[in-house]
């Protein structure tokens, strides 16, 4: 397994709340057109529990930026893509414990993450709303 493959088997096992290592999907045993991606299931299990999908380009910085979200936090960003979809937002820069998150209101879709180091000095450009949670 891919060191990228544990990472996100280990997110998925943070955001669905299984602790057990051997649950985790294992695709060695199958055909190369049925192999499940981690990334397909962590998505999935996401947008189950919170009606939010990460792009790979977020589900990329979540592991490189070494943000870990659990399911409150996945849950504090869902009300805050709520709030701003009430107030008309289209693409909003969600701030989250020292987190940014620029999510596509629209399609509740998370863009890219940004740790704390990341957004000092940053310059955001194409949102419209700015929520705080």
């Amino acid at each position: 397994m891919k060191v990228y493959e544990l990472s996100l088997n280990r997110k998925l096992q943070e955001v669905t709340g299984l602790k057990d290592h051997k649950r985790h999907v294992d695709t060695s045993r199958l055909s190369a057109d049925k192999r499940v991606a981690f990334t397909d299931v962590l998505q999935e299990k996401i947008k189950t529990e919170s009606g939010l999908k990460f792009s790979a380009h977020a589900l990329r910085r979540l592991e490189e930026r070494n943000v870990d979200l659990g399911p409150a936090q996945v849950e504090r960003l869902r009300e805050g893509v709520l709030k701003a979809e009430e107030k008309g937002a289209k693409s909003s820069l969600i701030l989250m414990d020292n987190q940014a998150f620029i999510v596509s209101v629209k399609n509740k879709v998370v863009v890219t993450v940004l740790n704390e180091e990341r957004t000092k000095g940053s310059v955001f450009t194409n949102i419209d709303s700015v929520a705080i949670v």
